[in-house]
């Protein structure tokens, strides 16, 4: 036997207005983008392959070495896990975003 017993017919009968409704910006604000520099752990052979690879002149400095391999990476993943990796990076942006304003609030 149960506890509570319902009146369905009532509950149909009720209606509900909402007063003002609350777009989800307003709780949670758009991400904004911050930078700020972070290193890679890796070792010295990788170094020197990035190294040489700048020395030929493939890229101008390490920033856009990384950049270009990783877009090229990235362009090789079919739609599916290009979609899966887009939303892992923008929820890895929302915690950078978080992390920065929490630092900056303290």
């Amino acid at each position: 036997m149960s506890l509570l017993q319902h009146n369905r017919k009532l509950s149909d009968k009720v209606n509900r207005h909402v007063k003002n409704q609350v777009s989800r910006d307003e709780i949670v604000p758009k991400t904004q983008s911050v930078t700020f520099t972070r290193n890679l752990r890796v070792d010295n052979h990788i170094t020197n392959q990035v190294a040489a690879l700048i020395d030929l002149g493939i890229a101008e400095n390490t920033k856009q070495l990384i950049n270009d391999l990783v877009q090229s990476r990235i362009n090789q993943l079919n739609k599916e896990d290009q979609n899966r990796l887009n939303k892992v990076v923008q929820s890895l942006e929302m915690k950078d975003f978080y992390t920065i304003k929490s630092k900056i609030n303290n």
